[in-house]
């Protein structure tokens, strides 16, 4: 019964390790359906997020940045804890890159704030005086850029 247990419980890890790793096989193509889909159930427009995840990662799971944020939507895996999410799991790491996203145009009301406290931080907008800062106008702009492309594609 105790090796019976054990084997179940190995079945369990290996199983799960095996899910977690298989995403990052994933294709860009996959990532982006992927992207869409959950940014329409959270009623978050897709382009936007399609764009940040462009320019964040190229749509790759497997980035990691010299300061450890990670994956597609390049999420920090502090902040993605706090939002309930992995960063490290390709599905969490969707989910926790739109609702952060969704966290900040709530909280700042235009796509360009949200895409700015998306990359500064909300403190340093608002420090700013809710304001996009200057370092931050690049990152932006390229976003909105792409976010036009996505939108003339019909996305």
């Amino acid at each position: 019964m105790f090796m019976k247990n054990i084997l179940r419980i190995l079945s369990s890890v290996m199983l799960c390790l095996f899910v977690s790793l298989s995403s990052f096989g994933a294709t860009s193509d996959e990532i982006k359906q992927n992207i869409i889909t959950q940014a329409k159930s959270m009623g978050v427009d897709p382009a936007i997020v399609l764009s940040i995840a462009k320019t964040e990662s190229g749509f790759r799971q497997d980035i990691k940045s010299a300061s450890g944020h990670v994956g597609v939507f390049q999420l920090s895996p502090a902040t993605a804890k706090t939002m309930g999410f992995n960063a490290y799991d390709l599905n969490d790491n969707i989910k926790g890159g739109i609702t952060y996203y969704k966290n900040m145009y709530n909280k700042f009301g235009s796509m360009e704030l949200a895409v700015a406290a998306y990359q500064a931080g909300p403190l340093n907008i608002s420090r700013n005086g809710n304001k996009v800062p200057g370092y931050s106008k690049p990152f932006v702009s390229r976003i909105m850029a792409d976010y036009r492309n996505y939108k003339s594609a019909g996305i």
